[in-house]
């Protein structure tokens, strides 16, 4: 189920004989497919109200750990592997911004935008990942607790102001330790982490507008 993040590069070489000859290659059985998982999605997107705040979600900033399609996982805390034959998607920072996206959808009093919409923004929202993986803190024969952890800015798109920062961790405790179990249990704590991202706008832009 775990392998570690550091692969080493294999190239098969292929020798070519003559045609009079016999040709034969021995190669690996392929792999099996890996099992592609995406970050859930809101049921229902709501109508805005006439004067929500429009904000740019910029894409947000990860670590090199965390960059690719790989669905992480921490043996003890301090070392991060990768689950073996599953995969997110999309490459991880694009399935935190589709979520955040998805989050302000079901509110009528922010709008989200992505950077390359053209669209004029008021505000702009930016991630960066401390954490996204799930930690075999009990050992690895026992389930494990998934970890969200972002730092948020806020700031005016025009001005480029400050407006806020923010600091929010959660986590989840995966039902077993298989990976559909740890996708569920990352799914849960980032939706949880990015609907409090969401209501910390509001109070901002709730003092901001007063």
């Amino acid at each position: 189920m775990i392998k570690s993040l550091n692969f080493a590069c294999f190239a098969v070489a292929l020798t070519t004989l003559p045609l009079s000859g016999c040709v034969s290659s021995i190669l690996p059985d392929p792999a099996p497919a890996d099992i592609v998982y995406r970050l859930s999605t809101q049921t229902a997107s709501v109508a805005a109200n006439a004067d929500a705040a429009v904000m740019r979600v910029d894409r947000p900033a990860v670590s090199k750990a965390l960059r690719g399609e790989d669905i992480v996982i921490s043996p003890d805390g301090r070392r991060l592997a990768v689950a073996e034959q599953a995969r997110w998607a999309e490459a991880l920072p694009d399935l935190i911004q589709d979520s955040m996206l998805d989050v302000l959808s079901a509110r009528a009093d922010l709008v989200g935008v992505l950077p390359t919409s053209g669209a004029r923004t008021e505000y702009r929202v930016h991630l960066t990942v401390r954490s996204f993986e799930s930690n075999f803190d009990n050992g690895q024969g026992s389930a494990p607790l998934a970890t969200v952890h972002y730092a948020v800015t806020f700031s005016n798109s025009s001005t480029r102001a400050l407006l806020g920062t923010y600091d929010v961790r959660k986590t989840q405790r995966a039902s077993s330790f298989s990976v559909p179990a740890i996708v569920e249990a990352q799914d849960s704590a980032n939706l949880e982490a990015l609907t409090e991202v969401a209501d910390w706008i509001s109070d901002v832009l709730s003092k901001t507008r007063s």
